[in-house]
């Protein structure tokens, strides 16, 4: 700190100052986005709650989702910058799926034969690797093992079969988390599949 701080004062002012400005924005923009992104959570999760049995009001429940999302799009790079992260970061798939089946294996599946092709090198996606590893666990919630489960990784792609039958809470969850890291959810005959676009 002492030597950061000495450093520091040697530097022109022509130099220090930008350093000081870039210093307060990234302070500025953490704060905000921290602050607002605990509220948006919270709210994203109640609206998962109201809408996984019965939606009263399914049109407003949507908007209300939708600008929930839209401030969620809009605060994620203020985070990244923060960090000083890129403003669109990078996760490995493959290693987003090898956690995601630890986290389920725990508990009553400890039994449960996993099949498939899961790749030892990096499988990058343009995808924060927290939102990565939500929607692989709540992508493995959504299945139906009925004792096995086949579980695929390649360019931008997770496999998951069998996939469990119409819409779940856990579903939804998956397909919301995919949508916001820039992908999308799908079914290919009995499988959920979550597509994320290569980094």
């Amino acid at each position: 700190m002492l030597s950061l701080l000495s450093t520091l004062q040697q530097l022109p002012d022509d130099e220090l100052l930008p350093l000081a400005r870039d210093a307060a924005i990234g302070s500025l923009s953490g704060g905000v986005a921290h602050d607002a992104g605990n509220a948006l959570f919270g709210i994203l999760g109640l609206l998962e709650l109201a809408t996984a049995d019965r939606p009263t009001d399914p049109e407003r429940l949507e908007l209300l989702r939708s600008s929930a999302s839209e401030l969620d799009a809009l605060l994620r790079p203020l985070l990244h910058l923060a960090r000083g992260e890129p403003a669109r970061p990078t996760a490995d798939l493959a290693a987003a799926t090898r956690d995601a089946l630890t986290l389920y294996r725990r508990g009553d599946r400890k039994l449960l034969q996993v099949d498939g092709a899961i790749p030892e090198t990096p499988v990058r996606v343009a995808c924060d690797p927290a939102l990565l590893l939500q929607a692989a666990v709540h992508l493995l919630l959504a299945a139906e093992p009925r004792g096995r489960l086949e579980v695929e990784v390649e360019a931008g792609r997770l496999r998951i079969a069998p996939g469990g039958p119409g819409q779940t809470i856990d579903t939804l969850a998956a397909g919301r988390i995919a949508a916001r890291a820039g992908g999308e959810l799908a079914r290919d005959d009995g499988a959920l599949v979550l597509l994320l676009p290569a980094a």
